[in-house]
Parts: structure tokens; sequence; C-alpha cells
């Protein structure tokens, strides 16, 4: 194992990202990637259904989600073309850190010194490193910062778990969308708890009227406002006739915390900060390099 931790990797090039653009980068050009987190891209993450899949293999889907501004038609899923990618990259070596890094330090001497989850330390060299996302990443000098962030709310509907809705959208950044997805922790597909989403800036992170706690309050109204109610609590007492409901219950179970707007770093010597999207990576990458990599990646279509 001392082995192991002294030896170093050596690359040509060299990519530290999580997000589609760096993995796509990493696939369409067979360049290793260090990922360096994996929380960014969530389920309910489409592409648009105009979007070019080619490259990636994927047929383009459509889906339809009932909202309660009526239909949105959606594309493929993202976060399954990340996980194709990502399976493939480390099934053909293209993962040397596998997806379990904890830390990244970018050194002087074109090197890199990463520590996984399970503290083994793995160390690279390298003659040039693309760097698209800097979570986690230490040794890269001071950037120029305006932040605001995806805040995402993963709820648990305790009362309320049955309706027709697939989303709800509002005008407003905070609780901007809300996603309904059926329940994993109560049996029966037609239950279903919720995701809030939400576009704030840092001061707001900290203020108590934007909280998970404010997140409750408003997507419950949204939730009566477009008839959703409770399970059934009998007969009305003013009105045999109907039906009385108990009230929505909802419980915020955990909150994830995105930036959305990278910072801005100086590019210095064969350090590169590539802040391309996706689409601007998809789309100038014009040659697809074939190797190992497509082998493995059309075995899995």
């Amino acid at each position: 194992m001392n082995s192991l931790n002294k030896h170093i990797y050596e690359f040509d090039e060299l990519i530290i990202g999580n997000s589609l653009e760096a993995v796509s980068y990493s696939f369409l050009k067979q360049v290793p990637i260090i990922i360096n987190d994996n929380s960014k891209i969530k389920f309910f993450d489409f592409f648009k259904p105009e979007d070019d899949l080619q490259k990636y293999k994927i047929g383009q889907e459509r889906y339809e989600l009932y909202t309660n501004r009526g239909n949105l038609i959606v594309g493929s899923s993202k976060i399954e073309a990340w996980q194709r990618i990502v399976f493939s990259l480390s099934l053909s070596g293209l993962l040397p850190a596998n997806n379990l890094v904890s830390s990244v330090r970018v050194e002087d001497d074109n090197s890199l010194k990463v520590m996984t989850k399970n503290s083994r330390v793995v160390r690279f060299k390298f003659n040039s490193l693309r760097i698209f996302d800097d979570q986690n990443v230490d040794g890269l000098g001071v950037p120029e910062i305006k932040e605001r962030f995806r805040v995402v709310d993963w709820v648990n509907v305790r009362a309320g778990m049955k309706h027709e809705y697939d989303k709800f959208e509002t005008d407003d950044d905070f609780v901007n969308e809300v996603y309904f997805y059926p329940s994993q922790r109560v049996l029966g597909g037609e239950k279903k708890d919720l995701v809030a989403v939400s576009y704030l800036e840092k001061e707001q992170l900290g203020d108590f009227n934007y909280s998970d706690t404010y997140v409750k309050f408003k997507v419950k109204q949204l939730m009566k406002d477009n008839g959703v109610k409770g399970p059934k609590n009998g007969k009305r007492w003013d009105d045999p006739t109907k039906w009385a409901y108990h009230s929505i219950k909802l419980e915020p179970s955990k909150r994830d915390i995105i930036r959305l707007t990278k910072p801005v770093y100086k590019n210095e010597g064969n350090v590169i900060f590539d802040n391309r999207n996706e689409r601007q990576v998809y789309k100038n990458i014009k040659e697809i390099k074939k190797g190992y990599l497509n082998k493995i990646y059309d075995s899995l279509l």
C-alpha cells in the first residue's frame, strides 16, 4: 500500500470537474478526469427537446410533465447521460481516482495531490490541466466571484401525496420550481414526495425568510391553491354530501446548495480554466476521438 501511495501517475492532459460539460470533454476527447464532486446534476435536469445528442449516441426522448401552468415538454435526462459517460470512463481507465475524491490540491510542479474518501493519497503529474469546476480544489489562487446558487430542498410529504401533478412553476426565484416524484419512503407508485428549487444570492442563504421552513409554507400554499388535498377525513359536518380532508403536511428532509456562477480565475501557464457550458463544449468539439472508450460505451447502449 505504501508503494501505491508513492506512485505518481503521469498524463499529457488532465481534467478536473464534475459537471456534464467536464465529463463530456473527457468523453469526447478521451482525456482522463478527476471528478471532484458528484452532486451537481439532479433527476429533474433535462436536455431541451431540440438539443443534438448524436455525439453521445443517445436518442432524444420527449417527456410530458403535467404542471400548474399546463403540459411541459422536456428532452432526455441529463443525469442518465452523465451516469453513462462516467461509468464508461471508469471502465476504460479514464477515471484514475475513481469517483471517491474528497479533496484536490494543485501544486507548483505541474502536479496534483488527490485525497480520496477512504483516506488514500493519489498523486498525478500533467503537462496540461483543464479545470471546469473548482469544488474541493485548493491551490488555485484568488478568483473573482459573483455568487448565485441553486438551492434544492427535499421535502417528505406526510399528507397530500396523491395528485396528478409532476411540477409546479412560479415567477419567483424563491421556490421557482417544485417537482413531484414517486416516494421512495412509502410503497405505492401513486404517492409522491417533492423537491423545491430556488435561485438565491449568497446573503439570502443565511436569511431565515429563505430557509427550508419558509419553503414548506410556500409549497404548501401552492399545493392548496392548485387543489391538492390531504387524505379524506369523513363527511363535512356542515354538508354531509361532501368530504372533509386532512391538512397537507410537509416535512423538510435535506437541502443541497449548488453554486451556479463559476469563479473567474486567470489562466496560469499550463493550467486552463474552462467556463464553457455543456452545449458549448459539445458544439466546439468537431471530431470525436476513437479508441477503447468507444467500444465500452457502445456495448452499454
